[in-house]
């Protein structure tokens, strides 16, 4: 299951678009301030002076004020980072050439009814980490999935959280001519990809390639790379 993302707004741009709104906001307050000082018979000079006084101490705190809530806000975002143990820098999935795995003779006699959506992690999303889990899960009565266990999930349980969330919500019915068991246990994989971000070719110790236990979960973003 292939679950991708765009890049967020950078710092950058953010700060751009800050300083053009602040930009406006200066030039309207200036204009209209100067017009209300002269509507009440200030000279010229004098209601440029006072009303130029005015905005930059507006600037000033304005800027003081933006600059407490972005270190407030990185603040916050650092505790949840190592609350959630994810890396404090971009990561991404390599792809591992491999020989096609066969399918086997037990394979998931089950399939989605309709499609299955899985909600990218905010602060993952927002670092550029991507991230792989495994989630093993039972399908009962009605096609509800139940006892979802985590298999592997890497950097970060939030992705293992993220499927599992996806899983519970779902919906299974069983595949044509086949014969469903209740009990059975069956694994899924989960790729979280943002665009752009694994076509790094090296990342150094922050780039993890799969393991083979997860070939299947190359295997299947293969075949959407494939149908687009």
């Amino acid at each position: 299951m292939l679950i991708s993302a765009t890049r967020t707004v950078s710092t950058l741009t953010m700060r751009a678009l800050f300083y053009g709104a602040l930009f406006v906001v200066v030039i309207f307050v200036h204009l209209s301030l100067t017009s209300v000082l002269r509507a009440q018979g200030w000279g010229g000079s004098a209601s440029l002076l006072t009303s130029g006084a005015a905005v930059l101490g507006f600037v000033l705190v304005a800027v003081n004020v933006a600059e407490w809530l972005r270190d407030r806000m990185a603040a916050h975002r650092e505790m949840q980072r190592v609350r959630q143990r994810l890396p404090s820098g971009p990561c991404c999935v390599v792809w591992k050439n491999v020989e096609p795995a066969q399918e086997s003779e037990d394979a998931m006699p089950w399939e989605v009814v309709g499609p299955l959506r899985a909600r990218y992690p905010k602060l993952a999303r927002r670092l550029g980490v991507e991230g792989v889990a495994v989630a093993e899960f039972e399908v009962g009565a009605g096609g509800v999935v139940k006892n979802v266990h985590c298999v592997y999930a890497w950097p970060s349980d939030v992705f293992f959280d993220a499927a599992r969330e996806a899983l519970l919500v779902a919906k299974f019915q069983p595949k044509a001519d086949q014969h469903v068991r209740f009990g059975s246990s069956y694994r899924m994989p989960f790729v979280f990809r943002i665009a752009g971000a694994s076509q790094i070719k090296e990342r150094g110790r922050r780039a993890r390639k799969l393991r083979p236990t997860l070939h299947a979960a190359q295997q299947a973003v293969e075949k959407l790379r494939g149908t687009n």
